[in-house]
C-alpha cells in the first residue's frame, strides 16, 4: 500500500486510537521513571526485539523459549513489583483525581513541617529537597542511599540526627512525589560569593536548585534557622508558621523551568524570563548586595563580564 493510500484510509478513529495509545504510553513511562521498573521494561524491549529476529530466522528452540519467558513475565512482574505497581497506580489516580493529590500533598506538607520544626527545636542541622520536574540526581555528585518510605516526621528526623551510625545524615533528604526518595545525596555546592555564616549545607542547597527547578530547605544547627531556596536564592529565616504556606506555594506554582535552554541554569533562568511578580510568588525576593534575607550575587559569568569591561 501506497503511502498516499495510507493517508487517504486514516480516520478520526485511528487518530483516536494511537492519541490514547500514547496518553497510556506517557503515563505509564512517567510513572515509572527512576524506579526499577525502568531497567525491566528496557530487558522486555531487548527480548521483544530479540523475538521478531527469531521468527524472522525461523529459530524453534529460541521461539518456543521465548514464549514461555513472555507467559510468565506479567506473572514475574507482578509478584517482584508490586511495590512500584501500587506507587503507578497511585500516581495515575493522583493525576485523575486532583482532591486526592490535594490531600496527599497536604498530609505531607504537615509531616514535613512537623518534623523540620522538631529538628530546628534541637538545633539539628538538615538540607531537604522538594524535587520539582527535573531529577536532583541528575546534577548530584553522590546519590546517596535509596530509602523509598513515606514522608513521615519520625523518619526525617531518623534520617537527619548526627549519629556515628547514620552515615546518612550528612547529605540531603530528597522527596520525590511525596515520598522519602533517597537520603545521604552529596548536591553541588554553589560558586556564588555567600557570606561565611553559610556553611556547606546552604552552598549545596544553592548549587542544587541552581541546576533544578526544585525547592530545597536548610535548617542550621548553629542559628536554629529555617530557610528556603529555590533558583539560587536564598530566603529570609522563616517562621514555622510560614513555612508551610511557603511549601504549599511552590506546589502549587505552574513548572516552567524544564523549559530552559540547554546550559542554561535556574538562576540564569530566572533572572532572565521571570519577573519580579514570579518572585514575589514564592515568597522570594531579589535584591542586590550579598546573599542574604533573599539577595543574591551576580552569577560567575556576570562577574567575568564586569571584569572583561
Amino acid at each position: 500500500m501506497s503511502p498516499t493510500e495510507l493517508i487517504s484510509a486514516f480516520t478520526w478513529r485511528d487518530g483516536l486510537d494511537f492519541g490514547l495509545l500514547f496518553i497510556v504510553a506517557y503515563a505509564l513511562l512517567r510513572a515509572v521513571q527512576g524506579t526499577r521498573v525502568m531497567p525491566v521494561l528496557a530487558a522486555v524491549a531487548g527480548l521483544g526485539v530479540l523475538a521478531g529476529i527469531v521468527r524472522a530466522l525461523d529459530l524453534i528452540a529460541m521461539a518456543t523459549l521465548l514464549r514461555v519467558v513472555f507467559e510468565s513475565i506479567i506473572i514475574i512482574v507482578i509478584v517482584v513489583f508490586q511495590q512500584e505497581l501500587r506507587r503507578a497506580l497511585l500516581y495515575v489516580g493522583q493525576r485523575l483525581l486532583p482532591q486526592g493529590r490535594r490531600q496527599a500533598a497536604a498530609s505531607a506538607v504537615g509531616e514535613l513541617v512537623a518534623g523540620l520544626e522538631r529538628l530546628k527545636r534541637a538545633r539539628v542541622g538538615a538540607l531537604v529537597i522538594l524535587q520539582g520536574e527535573i531529577d536532583v540526581l541528575a546534577v548530584a555528585n553522590n546519590k546517596g542511599v535509596e530509602i523509598d518510605a513515606p514522608l513521615r516526621s519520625e523518619t526525617l528526623v531518623a534520617l537527619a540526627a548526627p549519629h556515628a551510625v547514620n552515615t546518612a545524615h550528612d547529605g540531603a533528604v530528597v522527596i520525590q512525589e511525596f515520598r522519602i526518595g533517597r537520603a545521604g545525596v552529596i548536591c553541588p555546592l554553589t560558586e556564588q560569593n555567600i557570606e561565611l555564616k553559610f556553611g556547606t549545607r546552604h552552598r549545596a542547597a544553592i548549587g542544587a536548585t541552581e541546576e533544578t527547578d526544585a525547592l530545597a530547605i536548610v535548617v542550621s544547627e548553629e542559628r536554629g534557622e529555617v530557610r528556603l531556596v529555590h533558583r539560587g536564592k536564598l530566603s529570609e529565616p522563616l517562621r514555622i508558621a510560614d513555612l508551610e504556606e511557603r511549601i504549599t506555594q511552590w506546589l502549587a506554582t505552574p513548572r516552567v523551568e524544564a523549559a530552559r535552554s540547554p546550559g542554561q541554569s535556574m538562576a540564569d533562568m530566572s533572572r532572565a524570563d521571570l519577573t519580579r511578580a514570579d518572585l514575589e510568588r514564592t515568597g522570594l525576593r531579589k535584591l542586590d548586595g550579598p546573599l542574604v534575607h533573599g539577595g543574591t550575587t551576580p552569577s560567575a559569568a556576570a562577574r567575568n563580564e564586569a571584569k572583561k569591561a
